[in-house]
């Protein structure tokens, strides 16, 4: 059961609920109070529904992507390898048709919009699996698109959205999860020439990948930056500074030196914890 469970990236799913719950509640403070909430303003079905939505659907890709990468992983990750040491493929793919239902029922549950949306997510996760993350930006794009997706359709757990940036969010979200991603591209790059993928890494080189994350970081950090010049509120301007513009610039600065896989690793660790950190400056805003 508990390799079930290491399947989906519990870690992950936690962090996904946290950051929709956060907006939910960020969408509804009452004149910018920091725990001061309207409870009226929240739509509690479907914040619920459309939190499982996006829980279970993203299970469901996290298991058809290790069943595809299955021979990737026992190159670049060989001690987490699950399908095929302790679950086989059969399982894993039947367990990935459960969750993926679960998320479509979920979906239409809290409406046709949200559950073509779940259809449309799985069918894109999927393909990411087979074919996409193999492609040049094509994985990347999609992945990054989905973390930005995670904080924008938060808003359908509101009636109101009140003193919440969801797009600047989304579009930070975006950009650092663009910029991870193209840094776990140089990480996994052994294993990816081996199944004879064609990242950007394999195909542009390590310089130039660098060079391409480290723009998604400065993106990033110019929408902090202009954030930070749109509120007044002081706890929020020392936040956004501390958690977000502070961490993007040492980041620049690992990545202009990073050479060694143990180095994009930590680098990769990091921006995940600081877009995770970052996120909460929505409540001070």
């Amino acid at each position: 059961m508990k390799y079930y469970l290491k399947l989906i990236r519990p870690i992950n799913l936690i962090l996904t609920a946290l950051t929709q719950l956060l907006f939910i509640l960020s969408a509804s403070r009452i004149n910018h109070s920091f725990l001061h909430f309207d409870w009226s303003n929240i739509r509690f079905q479907e914040s619920i529904t459309t939190m499982l939505a996006f829980l279970f659907v993203a299970a469901g890709g996290y298991v058809i992507n290790d069943v595809f990468d299955i021979e990737t992983d026992n190159i670049n990750r060989p001690e987490k390898q699950i399908i095929d040491k302790h679950i086989s493929p059969k399982s894993a793919k039947i367990y990935y048709a459960v969750l993926t239902s679960l998320a479509i029922i979920s979906g239409f549950l809290t409406g046709v919009g949200m559950g073509i949306l779940s259809i449309a997510l799985a069918i894109l996760l999927y393909f990411y699996s087979s074919d996409l993350k193999g492609e040049m930006l094509q994985g990347n794009l999609l992945i990054s698109m989905i973390a930005g997706m995670v904080v924008y359709v938060s808003s359908r757990g509101v009636f109101n959205v009140q003193n919440t940036y969801f797009a600047e969010y989304a579009s930070m979200a975006f950009s650092i999860t663009m910029a991870r991603e193209l840094i776990k591209d140089i990480e996994d790059i052994e294993g990816d020439k081996a199944q004879e993928y064609e990242t950007y890494p394999i195909l542009k080189g390590v310089r130039a990948t660098k060079l391409l994350a480290a723009i998604f970081l400065i993106i990033t950090l110019f929408i902090a930056v202009v954030l930070n010049f749109q509120t007044t509120a002081l706890l929020f301007q020392i936040y956004i500074s501390c958690f977000i513009i502070a961490p993007i610039i040492y980041f620049l600065y690992l990545v202009y030196n990073a050479k060694e896989k143990i180095q994009f690793k930590k680098i990769s660790n990091w921006l995940k914890l600081t877009m995770f950190i970052g996120l909460f400056s929505s409540l001070f805003c």
